[in-house]
């Protein structure tokens, strides 16, 4: 048998194809065919005489090129009804994946007094869909973005975001943004903030708060079980899926927690990330790719889904697969395409012009995705004497209420120090349990530390009262 029989029968079995989708497929493979060129017979030759090693290796050509027509055509037709878990990816694409993995250094753990800090740098897309509704499709900017990150062993972390001046593809986009009261310039920035303890846990509290991935397994085999099938327990991870679950989507969920900016890793987080790549369902090679860096890494994806006429057969859109670049020597992460950034949405209000604006009064359907974005080798790892001025200024005072004390009770001792920016937050118990730990997050310096804890030692509701940040 041929081999390029059996790759059209691996193919076959490989995906799910339609019985109606083939005549399409063979359409295109026909129109393939009449367009070769017919084998020149030399002059004198007989016609039944049998072809030389020549021929021989023409005829070869033409029908490779055919059937690798067939498979596009197939893979075209099928590729977005097809199961994530139908798709193959080439065994050279895992082990490479693989490999990097190993070559990951893990990072030493935070000592106390010592914080990471990681700075990013790339560009957004953003699109407002509709203004109530009515269509706003030519409302579309690109912008810079800058994000830092520093995070303590601890369980604190800090944002910083800031956004550029939104430029546009042409004075159409332009006039789309500003007539339903965007602004180019965006307010508010950098927008800061920092999260811990229950907080962070909960994630409730600060618009910058990033992906706690604390709670994800550590077993890439689990791992790519839970992002095929959105149950990683992270809402922002598991709904960023465009109805059924795509191999993009899949891929775009671990790409999203690969970039971050995220809390509660753990020293083998991103060696335990890329061996859940090696094993996703069609993740492919894409060869040595140069990230805006300037340095050139191994790039990995899945295949991009091209829509098709039913009819015709004809491409009528294609949507484009999340990208990452590799370092080649260490595994390091050197860029990311394509991806979504769930922490960008809720800066996206830092846009609208004013309270009047229809964006604001009517609502609005929008969407932010990250065009690319580069690690910058920053610092790395500081002690607290290196932090902005504005993370000096932010506490975390964590109190674990004693067994069986009303709750209200202990919320009435907090209600003091509640305001300036103050605010509080609860764990409640769990089933079977008898004590609650509330967080008091200072974000400014108008309170004294020192005070609320003597406090709430002196109310003798609390079995331990910390200073967490």
């Amino acid at each position: 048998m041929s081999i390029e029989l059996q790759l059209v029968r691996q193919y076959l079995a490989a995906h799910e194809v339609a019985v109606e989708d083939l005549p399409n497929a063979r359409a295109i493979l026909d129109a393939a065919i009449a367009e070769t060129p017919a084998e020149i017979v030399p002059e004198g030759a007989c016609s039944e005489q049998r072809p030389g090693p020549g021929r021989q290796r023409r005829r070869r050509v033409v029908w490779a090129a055919g059937v690798a027509l067939l498979v596009v055509a197939l893979g075209l037709i099928a590729a977005p009804w097809a199961p994530a878990a139908k798709i193959h990816r080439p065994l050279a694409a895992s082990a490479e994946i693989a490999r990097l993995a190993d070559a990951i250094e893990p990072a030493a753990p935070l000592q106390p007094g010592q914080w990471l800090a990681i700075q990013q740098s790339g560009e957004i897309a953003a699109q407002v869909s509709n203004v109530g509704n009515t269509p706003t499709p030519d409302a579309r900017a690109s912008d810079s973005i800058t994000i830092d990150v520093w995070s303590n062993s601890s369980g604190t972390t800090c944002t910083s975001q800031q956004f550029g001046t939104a430029t546009f593809a042409s004075p159409a986009n332009a006039q789309a943004w500003q007539s339903i009261g965007l602004i180019a310039t965006p307010n508010n920035q950098p927008v800061t903030g920092c999260v811990a303890g229950v907080e962070a846990a909960n994630g409730g509290g600060q618009t910058t708060t990033p992906i706690n991935v604390a709670s994800l397994t550590h077993s890439p085999s689990t791992l790519a079980n839970e992002l095929q099938d959105g149950t990683t327990g992270i809402s922002s991870i598991d709904q960023s899926a465009r109805g059924a679950t795509t191999q993009q989507d899949v891929f775009g969920r671990l790409v999203t927690l690969l970039v971050g900016p995220s809390m509660g890793s753990w020293p083998g987080f991103d060696q335990e990330l890329l061996h859940t790549m090696a094993i996703l369902p069609g993740v492919i090679s894409l060869g040595k790719m140069t990230a805006h860096s300037g340095l050139v890494g191994l790039s990995f994806s899945t295949p991009d889904v091209a829509e098709l006429n039913p009819r015709t057969g004809a491409v009528t859109s294609t949507t484009t697969s999340p990208v990452v670049i590799l370092n080649p020597a260490t595994g390091a992460l050197l860029e990311a395409r394509n991806f979504s950034i769930p922490v960008l949405q809720n800066a996206a209000q830092d846009f609208v012009g004013s309270p009047n604006a229809p964006v604001y009064t009517e609502g609005v359907g929008y969407g932010i995705s990250t065009t690319w974005i580069d690690p910058v080798q920053g610092p790395g790892v500081i002690a607290e004497g290196g932090l902005p001025t504005w993370i000096t200024g932010f506490h975390v005072i964590e109190a674990v209420g004693n067994p069986n004390v009303n709750l209200q009770t202990m919320a009435d001792v907090f209600n003091e120090f509640v305001g300036t920016g103050n605010s509080l937050f609860d764990d409640p118990q769990v089933p079977g349990s008898s004590q609650t730990t509330f967080d008091l997050t200072i974000p400014d310096t108008g309170t004294d530390v020192n005070t609320v804890v003597a406090a709430l030692n002196a109310s003798g509701l609390f079995q331990s009262v910390t200073v967490k940040a």
